[in-house]
């Protein structure tokens, strides 16, 4: 067996123990209450989308807790920190995925169908999700504690924030039906590969480097973040 294969499955189960699962159930909690009023089949347009599209956000916050290690300064691990990055992401990102799959499906179930297109809906939800991992990966690199996380909730406000008001024409959010659906999901899709992107530079190792010597000083490394 590979030694990375081994790795992984000796790591698995410490990881899912470790992962934070409260902010993932809380995300789940809000996400439910958000469809409630479309499965209620409440008369307010577009409540199905705007349930789903919340449901990929809140998800995504809850994700991100997951991207921040406590114990990383605590502890010499034997695996590199790429591994256990993506090891974290994987674990939290699957169930959220999944949950934000199923309530999709119920949404849907109370439409008519085409209503809520799976594609742009799910290219939504995954750019929603990824920008939260991104922010709280990129805070992992300096900070250790879950507060740290925080950037990744932080990082979607910002950028709901700035697509949010928006004139119509050119709205990041607009309903099915709408002129600008084709054009707005035109840029969401470039997004993917940049999150992903910035996903891989912030999991990668850290850069080790060496402090200023004096003459007959002995070297110190020590583990600096990039």
């Amino acid at each position: 067996m590979p030694v990375r294969v081994r790795q992984v499955l000796l790591l698995t189960t410490p990881v899912v123990r470790l992962v934070p699962w409260i902010p993932v159930a809380a995300a789940t909690a809000v996400s439910v209450l958000a469809l409630l009023p479309a499965l209620a089949g409440a008369p307010a347009p577009a409540s199905q989308i705007w349930g789903v599209r919340i449901a990929a956000v809140v998800l995504g916050a809850g994700a991100s807790f997951a991207m921040v290690d406590p114990m990383a300064p605590l502890s010499v691990m034997p695996t590199p920190r790429w591994l256990r990055q993506w090891l974290r992401l994987t674990v939290v990102a699957l169930p959220a995925a999944a949950i934000w799959a199923v309530l999709y499906r119920a949404a849907a179930a109370s439409v008519a169908p085409g209503r809520l297109p799976s594609r742009d809906l799910a290219l939504e939800a995954a750019v929603c999700g990824l920008a939260g991992l991104v922010g709280a990966a990129v805070a992992a690199r300096r900070g250790h504690s879950l507060t740290a996380a925080v950037a990744g909730p932080a990082t979607q406000g910002g950028l709901m924030v700035a697509t949010l008001f928006l004139p119509a024409k050119y709205s990041a959010w607009p309903l099915p039906g709408q002129p600008q659906w084709d054009s707005a999901h035109d840029w969401w899709l470039p997004m993917l590969p940049v999150l992903a992107a910035a996903l891989v530079l912030a999991n990668r190792e850290v850069w080790p480097w060496r402090l200023p010597q004096r003459s007959g000083a002995k070297t110190t490394d020590l583990v600096g973040e990039s």
